[in-house]
Parts: C-alpha cells; sequence; structure tokens
C-alpha cells in the first residue's frame, strides 16, 4: 500500500468504527423503547445504552464520542422525536458523561482499565456514578422546555434519570471490558469443564425461572436471586468474564420474560426496575467479590514466597549444624562388642569400631556418611528410641529390628547413652544381636498363630453350617425351621411390649401351571426372583421366609393392621406388574395373601399361623390375585 493511501485507510476505518457505535447505541435504545419503554413514560429504571457508552469509551478513549452523541441523538430525534434542542442537549450530556466518567476511572487507576483490584473497582463505581449525574443533568435541563418547573417532580426526575443510567451501566459495561481482557486464570472455562457445566446449569434453570413460570401472584420473586450463588462462585475462582457473561445472560433472558409477560418479575416498567435493582445489586457483588479474591490470591503467592525463603533459610542452618557436628570423634576401639557413635540430632554416624562395622556389613567413609535411621526397620521405633533419649538420657536393653547394607534384617539388643561432646550432644550405641533367640520366639508365635487361625476357620465353617441350617438353598431366605424357632419369641416379646405383629402368609397363584407347562427348573427360576423382591420389598427388621412349596410367610413387628394390608396390597400390585423371565420365558405371577394380626387373631404362634392361613384360603377361594384379613369374630376350629 503507498503511504498517500494510508490517510485514507485510517479515516475510512475510523469512520467505521464511529458508525458502529452509533448503530450500536440507537439499536440497544430502541430494543429498550420497544419492550418496555411508552408514549407516557420513556424514562424507563435501567438505560442500558449508559453502559455501552461508558464501556466503549474506557476501551477507546474520547475517540468514540462522537459516535455516541450521533447515536444518542439519532435515538431522541427519530424515535422520542424530541425537539431539536432538547436532542442535542441529552445527547451531549449523555456524550460528555461518558467522558467524564471514563477520564476519572483511568486518572485514579493510572491509566489502567478497572475490575483488577479493589480500588480500581472504586474507581469504576465513581466514574460510573459521574457519568450518571452529568447524563441525569442533560435529561433534566432539557425537562424544563425552557420555563421554570416546580422543584420536586425535577428533583424525582433527575433521580429517576440517574438511577436509571447507573443501573444500565452496571448491567452492561463490566461485562464488555472483560469481554476481550486477557486470560490470566479469568478466562470462560471449557464447554466440557466443571465451571462451564455448571453456567450453562445455571443458565437453564435461570431460564425455567423466568420464562417458564408464570407468577402472577408475586410467590416466585425471589427466586432469581439466588442465581447470584455460582456467581460469587466464579467470582471467587476468578472467573470474572464467566461470572459477568452468564450475568449478562441472566440479564437478558429477565428483560425477554418481562417483554413476554413471563416469568418471576412480571411485566412492563415494574419488572424491568425489579430486574435493573436485582443487577445493579449482583454486578456490584461481583464486582467487590471479584477484586477481593485477586488480592486474596496476590497475597497468598506473596506468603508463598515468603515461606520458600523461611524454609531455605532453615535448611541452609541445618546444613551448617551437621558440618559442625562431623567433628565429633569420641569411641573406644578396643570395645569387645559392637560400638558406634551417632549425633543426637540429625542421626549421622561419627565412628563406629570394627566389631559394628562387621556386624553392620559397611564401613564409615567421610565420603560417604551415614545416618544411625538408616539401619532401622522401623522408622517410627528410631524415633521412639531417639524421645526416650532426649526424656531420660539413656535406654537400656531395648530390643529393635535393624538392617544391614547389604539389606539383612536382625533383632538387636541395643543400650544407649547421651554424652557431651565439644561441638554437641552425641549418642554411645552398645549393640548385641540376638537374632537366633529372636528366630525362636518368632517360630513359637507363628505356631500359636496358625492354630488360633484353624480354630477361627474352624468357627467359621460351624457359624456357615448353622447359617445354612436356617436358610432356605433355593431362595436364600429364611426357612420354616428358622421360622418356627423365632416366631413364638417374637410373640412373647411384642405381646410384653403391647406392640402388635402382623404376619402375612402368601401364595403364589396357579404355580403349578408354571411347573407343568415349563418345567421345574422354570419354576424354580421364578420362585428365586419373586424371593429377592420379597426380600427386597420389607423392612430390614422384617423376617422374609420360604414357608414351603411356592408359599412365603413374612413377619411384620410393631405394625399395625392397617399398615401391614396396605403394604400387602402394594405387594400384590408391584409383583402383577413385575416382569420375570425364567430361562429365556417371559411370564407373570399374582399372590393371593392372608393377613393375621397378634393379638387380635391370636396370642401365640399356632394360633396366628392359622388365622392367617384361613385367610390366605379364603383369598384363593375368593378368586385370587387379592389380600383377605383373618376374621376376629369368627372362632378358629382346629
Amino acid at each position: 500500500m503507498q503511504q498517500r493511501d494510508q490517510p485514507i485507510v485510517a479515516l475510512g476505518a475510523a469512520t467505521t468504527r464511529q458508525l458502529g457505535v452509533t448503530i450500536a447505541y440507537w439499536g440497544l435504545a430502541r430494543l429498550l423503547m420497544a419492550g418496555f419503554m411508552t408514549e407516557d413514560n420513556w424514562l424507563t429504571p435501567a438505560w442500558f445504552p449508559a453502559g455501552l457508552a461508558l464501556a466503549v469509551v474506557l476501551r477507546g478513549g474520547q475517540s468514540y464520542g462522537l459516535g455516541l452523541f450521533a447515536g444518542s441523538l439519532a435515538f431522541s430525534l427519530l424515535s422520542r422525536e424530541l425537539a431539536l434542542a432538547d436532542a442535542l442537549l441529552i445527547a451531549g450530556a449523555n456524550a460528555v458523561g461518558s467522558l467524564l466518567g471514563a477520564l476519572l476511572v483511568r486518572y485514579r487507576c493510572g491509566g489502567r482499565l478497572p475490575l483488577r483490584s479493589l480500588p480500581h473497582v472504586l474507581a469504576f463505581i465513581a466514574g460510573a456514578a459521574l457519568a450518571a449525574t452529568v447524563s441525569a443533568l442533560g435529561g433534566t435541563a432539557a425537562q424544563l422546555h425552557g420555563q421554570a418547573q416546580p422543584l420536586l417532580p425535577l428533583g424525582h426526575h433527575f433521580v429517576a434519570w440517574w438511577l436509571a443510567d447507573l443501573a444500565g451501566v452496571f448491567c452492561l459495561a463490566p461485562f464488555l471490558l472483560l469481554l476481550r481482557w486477557p486470560s490470566g486464570g479469568e478466562g470462560l472455562g471449557g464447554r466440557g469443564s466443571l465451571d462451564g457445566l455448571i453456567a450453562w446449569l445455571t443458565l437453564l434453570a435461570a431460564g425455567l425461572a423466568l420464562l417458564g413460570i408464570d407468577d402472577s401472584s408475586g410467590r416466585y420473586a425471589a427466586l432469581p436471586y439466588c442465581f447470584s450463588l455460582p456467581l460469587l462462585w466464579f467470582a471467587f475462582r476468578q472467573r470474572l468474564r464467566l461470572a459477568h457473561g452468564l450475568s449478562l445472560g441472566i440479564l437478558s433472558l429477565a428483560l425477554l420474560g418481562g417483554v413476554l409477560g413471563r416469568g418471576a418479575f412480571g411485566h412492563g416498567a415494574q419488572a424491568l426496575l425489579t430486574i435493573s435493582m436485582m443487577m445493579l445489586i449482583q454486578t456490584t457483588t461481583l464486582l467487590v467479590f471479584g477484586a477481593l479474591a485477586v488480592e486474596l490470591r496476590r497475597s497468598e503467592a506473596r506468603l508463598r514466597g515468603v515461606n520458600r525463603q523461611l524454609e531455605a533459610k532453615v535448611r541452609a542452618r541445618t546444613r551448617e549444624l551437621a558440618d559442625s557436628e562431623a567433628r565429633l570423634r569420641l569411641m573406644a576401639d578396643a570395645a569387645p562388642f559392637p560400638l558406634a557413635m551417632n549425633r543426637l540430632h540429625g542421626g549421622e554416624l561419627i565412628y563406629a569400631n570394627a566389631r559394628a562395622e562387621e556386624l553392620f556389613r559397611d564401613h564409615l567413609a567421610p565420603e560417604r556418611p551415614l545416618r544411625v535411621q538408616d539401619f532401622y526397620v522401623d522408622p517410627a521405633e528410631r524415633e521412639r528410641v531417639s524421645a526416650l533419649l532426649r526424656l531420660g538420657g539413656c535406654v537400656s536393653d531395648r530390643e529393635v529390628r535393624l538392617r544391614a547394607a547389604d539389606g539383612r534384617e536382625f533383632w538387636a539388643l541395643i543400650s544407649c547413652s547421651v554424652v557431651k561432646a565439644d561441638d554437641g550432644w552425641c549418642v554411645i550405641n552398645g549393640i548385641n544381636d540376638i537374632s537366633e533367640r529372636k528366630r525362636l520366639e518368632q517360630d513359637l508365635l507363628q505356631a500359636n498363630r496358625a492354630l488360633r487361625q484353624n480354630l477361627s476357620e474352624i468357627e467359621t465353617l460351624q457359624q456357615g453350617l448353622r447359617e445354612q441350617a436356617l436358610r432356605d438353598p433355593l431362595t436364600g431366605l429364611f426357612n420354616r425351621r428358622h421360622l418356627d424357632d423365632i416366631l413364638p419369641r417374637i410373640l412373647s416379646h411384642m405381646l410384653a411390649l403391647h406392640r402388635d405383629v402382623a404376619v402375612l402368609m402368601i401364595d403364589a397363584d396357579h404355580f403349578k401351571r408354571i411347573n407343568d407347562n415349563y418345567g421345574h427348573p422354570c419354576g424354580d427360576a421364578v420362585l428365586t426372583a419373586l424371593a429377592a423382591h420379597l426380600s427386597d420389598a420389607f423392612r430390614s427388621g422384617d423376617i422374609v421366609c420360604r414357608y414351603g412349596g411356592e408359599e412365603f410367610f413374612v413377619l411384620l413387628p410393631g405394625a399395625s393392621l392397617d399398615a401391614a394390608y396396605a403394604k400387602a396390597q402394594q405387594l400384590c400390585c408391584e409383583v402383577r406388574a413385575l416382569p420375570i423371565v425364567a430361562l429365556g420365558q417371559p411370564l407373570s405371577i399374582t399372590l393371593s395373601v392372608g393377613l393375621a394380626l397378634s393379638p387380635l387373631h391370636g396370642v401365640d404362634a399356632v394360633s396366628v399361623v392359622r388365622a392367617a392361613d384361613a385367610a390366605l384360603y379364603r383369598a384363593k377361594k375368593e378368586g385370587r390375585d387379592r389380600v383377605c384379613v383373618a376374621d376376629p369374630a369368627r372362632p378358629l376350629v382346629s
């Protein structure tokens, strides 16, 4: 491109940007007017073009003032049909207010954009307030129409205009400012990430609350404020762009609900007022908490740096102490048993006689330092010995497990004493190998352990045999033998507590047909499936038994007659709808149930079982697939 064409291209780009700002301002104002403004009341509770104006000026500087002025003027003349003087005054106030607010923000933030720290957020709030004040002054002046007006209505008009601009700035400007901000840990998060999932779920819930309900009574007016919780969570995680983007999405849904007359905020100007106040509070909270989260992370980073410096100093001091203690050499070479010396602090070996080197199969050399804890099999045992030395100054005849340099482990009897050397405290260790004695002790312990294990296995087998004797081998339920044993005891116990016991006698209807038509293996599969359903259908304290054949018995301690009858009816319904596939054959069965209650139908096991059996017989006689209760008035004949 030739050099003479560059000014033309720059002018064209600048004109395009100004035209884009003009169209964006006018279009946003038209959308707001179409949804919430009327001919009688054209002042809305939230003026979102003010947020667009401040964000554009903060991003691009004063060069966008002309575009903002043109957009505001076009809306005032074309859409609101104001007089030219009023339109010029309002457009000028809107443009100048945005420029002054942006100038204040940049001055307080040192030329950098806000939203990164608490001072920046406070500067943004001050700039937004200044921009809204100048704009409100222009709108109020235009209201005069060259004539004196009462002071109170003008004051009301100024406050309403100021709040509308301020709400618009807080609802829209933070998102526009963060839209192209470098991520630096403040990204939007991937669609497959946890943040993205939470954002989509929040947006879905907001759509349901703000578009899916019809809250004419106002019962759900507080529901949209719950969406502040995920926004604060994103702010604390420094996902500021995601938080403000999600806030803008909630605002869009709320505005759409207000236009359509649905959602928790209702319809019309009152809905927009509620929406703007919610967004004002929500955005202010996001700004403050987001800035606090950023500053908290920075403080944590500085604290970690200080901690690393302190740890480095501690490590350096420890190394210096170990080097100074290395000069200690006090050991008797003529000792007839293994003898070694180490520092009390750090455990570095500074001497070992020939017998100790032979026992541990290693040699002490200056170029290869050794520590006494390296020869302990259990580090915790070394710590216990060290604690005893610090507490009492000596350890006598303590059994420990040690390890030689070649990996051989052995038991030793040690005696240690703390002595004061020229450059620190040291420990003299006398060592006696007792591996053979410990081997004999371990053999005896293993023999005893094996004997105890055999006894435990025998007891387990006996317990399994006892359990098998009480269980039905086909269904795994308790058998009749267990029922005959436990039923009298439960009835006696509950009778003493003056509580009822319900019993159910259950029979699978026409079960013989299944065995005749499909064979006994298929019938066994049906019984197994039915038993599994019965086991899952009752409480953990209830007892389900296989009484015999296709009959089952259920014991319900503490259940009333009504509760037991309802449970039996529910069981019949569930089994009637239960899909059973036995050996590839789809089958369905029904149940006949006889219900008896103790002490109503009897106080002993024989009477209660007989009453339940009579009720079951009546259920089958009356057509099966039903529940019958024993008749308390009719005596049962043996």
